[in-house]
């Protein structure tokens, strides 16, 4: 009499979780949803799951017919079927084995051109989902060791998709830098010759003053993107129908590959067609930003802090309207690109009468004796430091978790989410043990408790700029647990290191 051996029980009983070794719920399953009347989902049972699992139509057509009758001999024909099944799948998964760890052996890890060629094969075979290739991999690993076949090979090959779906193969990450350099490089020749075609005249040989630096540019230490936002509409919100504005921005825009010039417009049509303050904020923000952003927090933040500067003394003076009707806004423009041929000999000259005509202009609106006051001048120099609060006003500091971790790891950009709640865990429990107030019972669940506490806590607060952990109700409810954890750094400290 055949039996089944350690290894197939193994194998059958992870492969068919649901199946014992005397009786298989798909059969009671279709008998059950055909007793019910659901004859499509009865055949989609045995099509999908009991033709596979019993290949054997003779066998397969007993096997139905014993156990409706309640024959003495269905537990010895299935028992039959199970041995068969399961020395199936031990043959294929010594293939699955084989086919995985064939070329592990070769690949040079320091070869990116090899390694991506492999890991690439083994995910087109796998599965098109990367993180499900890890676990599929994984998986292999645990059927090899219990084989003893091939299990230091089929090791390495689940540690290289690892490696490389998680983009920390060195080689790999240097080999994409340099072709990504290359590919920036030529895209940058290609619009270099396509702005000296376009535009006539020879972009390197602009020189702005620092002036129209100061009046274009942002300061470098504003990165979350709504600040970014904010900032740009300061400086640009009152010079939206200023036309030798307009076309410095796009000469500077052209020259340097920004998008600048093209915030400018998005602010300049907002304003000339009276569109609402949030509808042009929202249209600088999509120009900022590149591919698909949204954040609720993020968005909060954006008006609030627009509607707060708009209630400013010293800003409120400033922002005034542009009146709907600019009859000399659409001259100044037909005007500003003046022929090519001056425009090549000396386009700096040209910028420099502009901008001194219309600061005589002001000068003489205001007339003699009287000081010019710009409220403005202050705001923007405080930007150009790099300090984007008003004077005066409450410091408004990036406080979710996500600007923290940005602040602590010195990158401009958000950590993906779900990468730092896959490995946040072990960091809180170790930050947990250190901070203990009391002693516990070893086998209560007070560490799991508070485990949960905290990680809902970052869960929760990961985009909002309003949390705060030291007055918290989660705080309190941690220290009644007996922990004393009066910050959230040292978890992300921890997370960072281990992913260091």
């Amino acid at each position: 009499m055949r039996t089944l051996t350690d290894i197939q029980q193994r194998i059958l009983k992870e492969e068919y979780p649901t199946m014992s070794f005397d009786s298989d719920a798909d059969i009671e399953r279709y008998f059950e949803l055909r007793k019910n009347g659901r004859m499509a989902d009865a055949l989609a049972l045995y099509n999908n799951r009991l033709k596979r699992k019993y290949p054997n139509d003779q066998q397969r057509t007993d096997l139905m017919r014993y156990y409706r009758s309640r024959d003495p001999r269905y537990s010895e024909i299935l028992r039959d079927n199970m041995i068969d099944l399961s020395e199936r799948l031990v043959a294929r998964t010594s293939y699955v084995i084989d086919l995985l760890t064939k070329e592990i052996d070769t690949v040079d890890m320091t070869d990116a051109y090899s390694v991506i060629k492999l890991a690439e094969g083994l995910l087109s075979v796998i599965s098109p989902d990367r993180y499900v290739a890890i676990a599929f991999t994984e998986k292999y690993v645990r059927y090899a060791k219990a084989m003893s076949h091939r299990h230091a090979e089929m090791e390495r090959t689940a540690e290289l998709i690892r490696l490389y779906v998680t983009d920390t193969i060195e080689s790999v990450q240097d080999f994409k830098k340099d072709r990504e350099e290359k590919r920036r490089q030529k895209a940058r020749q290609i619009q270099h010759r396509t702005d000296r075609q376009q535009s006539g005249f020879d972009l390197s040989k602009i020189v702005f003053s620092q002036e129209d630096l100061f009046r274009i540019q942002i300061s470098p230490t504003i990165t979350r993107t709504e600040d970014i936002v904010i900032a740009y509409c300061l400086k640009y919100w009152n010079l939206a129908a200023d036309p030798t504005f307009e076309k410095t921005v796009f000469l500077y825009s052209r020259k340097y590959r920004t998008n600048h010039n093209d915030i400018f417009q998005a602010i300049r049509n907002g304003r000339i067609h009276g569109w609402k303050d949030e509808e042009i904020l929202n249209a600088v923000l999509s120009t900022v930003v590149t591919g698909y952003y949204y954040s609720i927090s993020g968005d909060v933040y954006l008006q609030r802090t627009w509607a707060r500067y708009k209630t400013e003394p010293q800003i409120a003076g400033t922002l005034h309207a542009v009146p709907t009707e600019t009859k000399t806004l659409p001259t100044s423009i037909k005007k500003a690109p003046s022929s090519a041929k001056k425009t090549r000999k000396t386009p700096r000259v040209v910028l420099q009468k502009q901008a001194s005509r219309q600061t005589l202009r002001s000068a003489k609106a205001i007339g003699p004796g009287k000081k010019k006051i710009e409220p403005f001048k202050a705001r923007t120099a405080s930007l150009r430091r790099g300090k984007p609060e008003l004077p005066g006003a409450p410091t408004l500091k990036p406080n979710s978790v996500a600007d923290m971790i940005r602040k602590m790891t010195g990158k401009t950009y958000t950590v993906y989410k779900d990468l730092f709640f896959r490995g946040v865990r072990p960091s809180i429990r170790t930050v947990l043990s250190s901070s203990s107030i009391k002693r516990g019972n070893l086998f209560g669940n007070r560490q799991n408790d508070a485990e949960e506490i905290v990680y809902d806590f970052l869960h929760a607060h990961y985009d909002d700029p309003y949390q705060n952990w030291k007055d918290s109700n989660e705080k309190k409810s941690l220290e009644g647990l007996g922990y004393a954890m009066p910050a959230l750094e040292p978890v992300i400290e921890g997370w960072i290191k281990s992913n260091e």
